[in-house]
């Protein structure tokens, strides 16, 4: 998730040059990189290179074939091998032998207490890393990581973990490539809502926002974008794959959502519930090129399948 989110983050970019530059101009091996970790693969999306490129941005390599893997069992402190043939971690590892004696140190980027990737310097002859050296890289992983959770505060909701409100608002300026494309918006609250917050508790009710969210997640075709605006309200925004119909593509996902939601179990003290949801549908450009204008017009014909019975679907229709 943070990996792709890197892209709409506005301060993290500038952060992680200087971070490499400083490192680049104390410690004297070649590479320097931030990486972000996932059981299957390391991303490089930041990195310095002295002279030889030995990472470059953009590189994916296999989890199980890196040291940021080492790095992440090491724990909070920096791992630091000043010989790679000689360390116990790395004599005999994979990516050792074609590397020969040479060095690395990495530290732990962390959320929460979650180790999400690394800030490491690399180079392929051997080096002794200073006391200073290891205290400079912990505390710029530090900063890195204080960036990457405040700009993910920016655009993700911290219950769902789906996307929110500003991210909707700014989705234009985040994806200046789609601003030519088709797009669906889909408004969908969910239906008697209070009643497992009045009724359970809004520990409850937050377990049922988490359950709705993880359904969308699960149900959208891959391209879409998940937000909760607040509340029991969320957004999707769907677009139709190459020489599909809008129209018809929108009706089938739309029809898939409601009916996962609608059959999808929320156990409470030992007994299954049902929540069920009012959709109400735009269109973009063809009925708004600018975000609140679509908003609005999804959340009135949003009210309008509340007033249908709810549980239902409802576009916008010029009044």
């Amino acid at each position: 998730m943070i990996q792709h989110d890197i892209n709409y983050y506005k301060n993290f970019d500038s952060i992680a040059k200087e971070v490499l530059a400083l490192l680049g101009q104390t410690i004297e091996v070649n590479t320097f990189f931030v990486s972000i970790l996932n059981p299957i693969h390391s991303f490089m999306i930041k990195s310095f290179n002295r002279n030889a490129k030995l990472i470059c941005e953009g590189d994916t390599l296999p989890y199980n074939m890196v040291y940021c893997k080492l790095v992440a069992e090491n724990g909070l402190e920096p791992l630091v091998i000043p010989n790679l043939e000689e360390h116990e971690l790395t004599s005999g590892h994979p990516a050792t032998k074609p590397i020969g004696n040479g060095c690395f140190m990495g530290a732990p980027l962390t959320i929460e207490g979650e180790i999400i990737g690394t800030l490491c310097a690399f180079d392929i002859k051997s080096h002794v890393f200073k006391e200073y050296d290891l205290i400079l890289i912990k505390s710029l992983a530090a900063l890195i990581s204080h960036t990457i959770n405040l700009e993910k505060g920016i655009i993700r909701d911290p219950l769902s973990g789906l996307y929110n409100r500003n991210f909707i608002y700014n989705y234009f300026d985040y994806h200046k490539d789609k601003t030519n494309d088709e797009m669906a918006l889909l408004y969908i609250d969910l239906d008697h809502f209070k009643f497992f917050n009045d009724s359970y508790g809004h520990d409850t009710g937050d377990d049922v926002i988490k359950k709705a969210a993880e359904c969308f997640l699960q149900t959208v075709p891959e391209g879409s974008h998940v937000a909760r605006i607040g509340g029991d309200e969320f957004i999707v925004l769907l677009h139709p794959a190459y020489c599909e119909d809008l129209m018809k593509s929108t009706q089938q996902n739309a029809e898939l959502i409601l009916n996962r939601l609608t059959t999808m179990p929320i156990t409470i003290n030992g007994n299954d519930h049902f929540v069920s949801a009012s959709i109400g549908i735009s269109f973009y450009p063809h009925q708004g090129t600018e975000m609140d204008s679509l908003l609005k017009k999804a959340d009135r014909s949003m009210y309008m399948a509340k007033k249908s019975g709810r549980k239902n679907i409802q576009y916008y229709h010029m009044q």
